[in-house]
């Protein structure tokens, strides 16, 4: 699919089938540590792979699925997924699912160019090399990209693939009340007749386990306000997600606009920035406190990674050091630090 401007790029069904035809296996690859947006439209791209193409996909995992809703995904919704480094990607049409080449998010690796990308956030670059190009950042999930597939194909959605794809809209955008679009909505609507609604619920609903409660408490301990700030340095953590789930968590103190949690996994520095803000772009405020290729986001909700190694007195230095450049870019750097509790 030709694309002269990847920021307002727009695909087709027919077009992804054209460039996944042929006899190359297929390799879906969402970013590290998936969440429900990505896993669901991975679940659903196999799915369209293997009822319009007759081919067998196979869907990558970089990184790990920790948080339990994930988990009950998988589980729930029968979504299988193969470790990216037992996978030859080298020859195989990959296509990547909420996020984008050269991102660092993602395990793909150098030299493969993937034969479709598949995003809802904004272009990174310009990727002349690939076939087939979907970026539409002006949706509030990769998930509602995929149902338009779905409908274009008149297939009647798959009980399970219908429940993922509904449930990767209803996180992304916070039941639809962050960033959400028309778009969202009418793909939420489309979806939610066929999913299956006690499945939906498990997954919603998910068990936890006693670590989770001491993560949170942990966030909440060393939470610290600064002004209409709030950040919590979690050091290390069980799992990425994690980090995201504590941000989320404080961003519903009534005195603030910003939330930020900043945690330590394998070796990496992760970093995730929510606001209630309409004026200000989140990511890109974390593209300059982390470097535009090691951050990214939208409007109200950012994420990033960097390498630290494993010297805690270099992670120690390195969770203050983004602390203290996050504040100076919210323009709050004098501001007298106050424990949360």
């Amino acid at each position: 699919m030709p694309a002269t401007s990847p920021a307002n790029s727009r695909g087709t069904l027919a077009a992804l089938m054209q460039a996944l035809d042929g006899p190359e296996p297929i390799v879906i690859l969402p970013h590290d540590n998936p969440d429900p947006d990505s896993l669901a439209c991975a679940a659903a791209l196999k799915w369209l792979a293997d009822e319009l193409l007759d081919k067998d996909a196979q869907i990558a995992l970089g990184g790990i699925v920790g948080r339990a809703e994930n988990r009950a995904m998988l589980t729930y919704l029968n979504i299988n997924l193969v470790p990216v480094g037992d996978l030859d990607l080298h020859g195989a049409h990959v296509v990547l699912v909420d996020t984008q080449p050269g991102r660092p998010n993602n395990s793909l690796p150098e030299g493969v160019v993937p034969t479709a990308v598949i995003d809802h956030h904004p272009a990174y670059g310009t990727y002349p090399g690939v076939p087939y190009l979907d970026l539409r950042e002006q949706y509030g999930a990769t998930s509602t990209i995929v149902p338009e597939y779905v409908r274009e194909s008149k297939l009647t959605p798959e009980p399970k693939i219908a429940t993922a794809l509904f449930y990767g809209i209803w996180a992304e955008t916070q039941d639809l009340g962050r960033e959400s679009t028309p778009a969202d909505i009418e793909a939420a609507h489309f979806l939610y007749p066929y999913a299956n609604k006690r499945r939906l619920s498990k997954i919603e609903n998910a068990r936890v386990p006693r670590g989770y409660f001491r993560g949170f408490r942990d966030g909440i301990d060393r939470a610290v306000l600064y002004d209409r700030v709030v950040v919590s340095i979690l050091g290390e953590v069980q799992y990425p997600d994690m980090v995201a789930e504590v941000a989320d968590f404080l961003l519903r103190l009534d005195q603030v606009e910003w939330a930020a949690a900043i945690g330590i996994f394998d070796g990496s520095l992760h970093c995730s920035l929510r606001t209630t803000e309409r004026e200000v772009n989140a990511g890109d405020i974390l593209q300059r406190v982390l470097g535009s290729r090691s951050a990214g986001g939208h409007d109200q909700i950012a994420g990033g990674r960097i390498a630290v190694g494993d010297d805690p007195a270099a992670r120690d230095r390195a969770a203050a050091m983004v602390r203290d450049r996050l504040l100076a870019a919210l323009g709050v750097e004098n501001a007298a630090g106050q424990p949360l509790v």
